[in-house]
């Protein structure tokens, strides 16, 4: 109550007392900005604390973030797959040549795959494909559609060519002792592949490496029985066999005063004989021919009258690629 009493007491102080009650005002002033004092509260580390009101008078703290810059996503455009529809059925193998490189699978007519690059220009219209079952292999597609840009498959190099067997079967009546093989780019023949003579009914093998070539087959005599230019030898086993079986048409001639009209053939010293023409067929007059084909070899020939007997002797001759034909007697 005292205090009160001097407070109000030193409000009412006529102004002319006012500088002698300074010592009032600062007592009120000193007074009035006393600070409760702080008190300090510890926790222990996990300890929760209570909640305590916020202060009336709160300075607030705006931080404003610069927006962070986020890499953009570039979208890079796929390009569609280059595919092949088979316009026939094809072979699918190691290399760019059907004939040449293994067989691996099959491209059935109408079947979809797709081109994963091309051969060299020297393999025309070979691609490197995948069949839908993941077998990758080689196809000519120049039978077939493609779709897709052709000029982005890249160049894929031809593996190596296979080592094959070249089989050359002897089917005449005569002996082969010469066969001369070169490359399709090649003028010299060389020298002769064989080491023994492939007589009739046998056959021989010889080892080279698949490409094109050119090949001269003679007989004892010298003639040509077979010849081919730039022929495909590889791993496709009909391509990788020579067989000489082929009939040489010659004919005979008549020279007899009379008419003849059979004709009888068998190999040089064979048991058995075989007509190739008789009176139904026509008389043969004198000078006339008669045309006949044989496979190459030496026969006996039996010429008989249209009336009986034997017309002459029996005569043995060539026949093959070196005479057109004979005359009898």
């Amino acid at each position: 109550m005292e205090k009160i009493k001097f407070q109000f007491i030193c409000l009412f102080v006529p102004l002319a007392t006012i500088v002698a009650g300074s010592a009032c005002n600062f007592s009120i002033a000193a007074r009035t900005t006393v600070l409760p004092p702080i008190i300090a509260i510890t926790a222990a580390v996990g300890t929760e604390l209570p909640e305590t009101s916020a202060p009336s008078s709160t300075m607030e703290w705006t931080q404003t973030l610069a927006p962070s810059l986020t890499p953009t996503q570039t979208a890079t455009a796929t390009m569609p797959p280059v595919t092949m529809t088979a316009g026939q059925d094809l072979s699918c193998v190691k290399g760019p040549h059907w004939i040449l490189y293994e067989w691996v699978a099959a491209i059935a007519e109408g079947e979809n795959v797709t081109l994963i690059a091309k051969a060299s220009p020297e393999w025309e219209e070979y691609y490197y494909t995948r069949k839908s079952n993941g077998t990758e292999c080689w196809a000519f597609g120049g039978s077939s559609t493609k779709s897709g840009d052709l000029s982005s498959l890249p160049v894929k190099e031809a593996p190596p060519l296979p080592e094959v067997t070249y089989l050359i079967e002897n089917k005449t009546g005569l002996d082969v002792p010469i066969v001369f093989i070169r490359g399709k780019d090649e003028t010299v023949w060389g020298a002769n592949r064989l080491s023994a003579i492939i007589v009739p009914g046998a056959s021989a093998s010889l080892t080279i490496t698949a490409g094109f070539y050119d090949v001269k087959i003679l007989d004892e005599g010298f003639a040509t029985l077979y010849e081919e230019h730039d022929r495909p030898i590889g791993s496709d086993p009909n391509y990788r066999h020579t067989i000489l079986d082929d009939e040489y048409e010659f004919y005979v001639q008549n020279n007899h005063p009379f008419d003849v009209c059979t004709f009888m053939f068998r190999p040089q010293g064979g048991a058995t004989w075989t007509t190739l023409h008789s009176a139904a067929d026509g008389h043969v007059a004198t000078g006339a021919k008669a045309w006949f084909t044989l496979v190459p070899g030496f026969y006996d020939v039996a010429v008989y009258r249209c009336t009986g007997p034997l017309a002459g002797t029996v005569t043995t001759h060539y026949v093959g690629p070196a005479i057109s034909g004979f005359n009898v007697p």
